[in-house]
């Protein structure tokens, strides 16, 4: 028990941003260190709730890259219909459409490709 109280110390301590902090003020260092670890054991907790406890042992990386979604998929909404394609799936669609159709998606594909490149060029930096 003493070998898994100290791993998870080690853990909390090197993963959890507890070092890194620079502020010299107390009260925003009290702060920043109960709320690391306030969402640390919400994490745990969260975990052993949805039946994941394998993951209570491994690092706040690790245990995000284990909990990201693996499968992508294209969602297209059309008035108050939702499919759900994977990408094979939409590709197939829109190369059996008929001329017309392949020319307005087309069309459509650009001009928000347009504005998301427009919309992205002032995005702030995380």
């Amino acid at each position: 028990m003493r070998t898994t109280i100290e791993e998870r110390h080690r853990q909390l301590k090197c993963f959890s941003d507890l070092e890194s902090f620079p502020s010299r003020a107390f009260s925003l260092v009290v702060n920043q260190v109960v709320f690391v670890l306030l969402t640390y054991s919400l994490l745990q907790w969260f975990l052993l709730r949805i039946g994941r406890k394998e993951l209570t042992a491994k690092t706040r990386s690790r245990i995000l890259e284990l909990l990201r979604p693996t499968l992508t998929v294209i969602v297209i909404y059309y008035q108050n219909y939702l499919a759900f394609l994977t990408p094979l799936q939409h590709q197939e669609l829109v190369l059996t459409l008929g001329e017309s159709a392949r020319k307005k998606i087309l069309a459509k594909t650009r001009r928000l490709r347009r504005s998301l490149a427009h919309a992205l060029n002032h995005a702030r930096p995380p």
